[in-house]
């Protein structure tokens, strides 16, 4: 899998998350635990992107 098909997948399920928000009756709880589930997704594609284009801090 290359890189544009791993981001936009990643994006997808994030995008899923925030539709999931727009329901009127979720918890604050099931907010709160969305919010942080979506902001994974937000560091998980950094992480992607920065291991593509090797930003990321090397320890050898």
């Amino acid at each position: 899998m290359n890189y544009q098909e791993v981001k936009s997948q990643l994006e997808a399920l994030q995008m899923q998350l925030a539709n999931k928000m727009q329901t009127p009756n979720l918890s604050i709880d099931e907010k709160n635990e969305l919010q942080r589930a979506i902001a994974n997704y937000d560091y998980i594609i950094e992480l992607t992107c920065m291991n593509h284009f090797e930003r990321g801090k090397s320890i050898h």
